[in-house]
């Protein structure tokens, strides 16, 4: 293994031990010592890689972004062939975004914190405004498969994206019930489908 592999994968390491020390508390009550010893480091290691708490928050929100906008693309490419009709293929990607990133309980906590953040520093702001913004234009490249009329497509992605992390956010903080949430996604994926149809 290469050093810079060895590199990227102990800042792999730890992105994902802070992603498990925010699941059992907040940011702010989270230290480099703990974050150090979920990835089973020496805490003055974590200083080798990232210059601060703050710098690995940032970090780990590109990589969160990063990892589902990959896992969504590499997706697309290996459904695309098996799904030509373009009906099949957008109740698919609903699907998908549902499935891996809407219903993700743990994932839908740790952003809640993180929008908090977000509001009072704007560091996390503008990281989280990069993100969302990478991440509905993933979305719009794929709407746009099955529509030509780019402005629809990019309101659609925006307008998806927002509606789908806001269930992710309220099924959280309402602590609603999983079947209820997925028969609310499943009523506005059928409704939304008949729009983008009926155009």
């Amino acid at each position: 293994m290469t050093r810079k592999s060895v590199q990227e994968e102990r800042r792999r390491q730890i992105l994902e031990a802070l992603h498990k020390c925010l699941l059992k508390k907040p940011f702010d009550q989270t230290s480099i010592k703990d974050i150090a010893a979920v990835a089973g480091l020496n805490h003055g290691m974590l200083h080798y890689y990232f210059k601060s708490k703050d710098d690995i928050l940032l970090n780990y929100i590109e990589h969160v972004i990063e990892r589902y906008k990959s896992l969504f693309e590499e997706w697309i490419r290996s459904e695309s062939s098996t799904l030509e009709n373009p009906t099949d293929f957008l109740h698919a990607c609903f699907d998908f975004m549902v499935q891996k990133i809407t219903l993700n309980r743990d994932l839908s906590r740790i952003f809640i914190e993180i929008w908090e953040i977000a509001i009072y520093n704007r560091k996390v702001k503008e990281k989280l405004r990069k993100a969302y913004s990478e991440w509905i234009e993933t979305v719009n490249l794929a709407i746009l498969k099955i529509s030509n009329d780019k402005k629809t497509a990019s309101r659609l992605s925006w307008g998806l994206v927002a509606f789908l992390e806001g269930v992710s956010l309220f099924s959280v903080i309402l602590d609603t019930d999983t079947m209820e949430t997925e028969a609310l996604l499943k009523d506005f994926q059928k409704r939304f489908l008949k729009a983008m149809i009926d155009r």
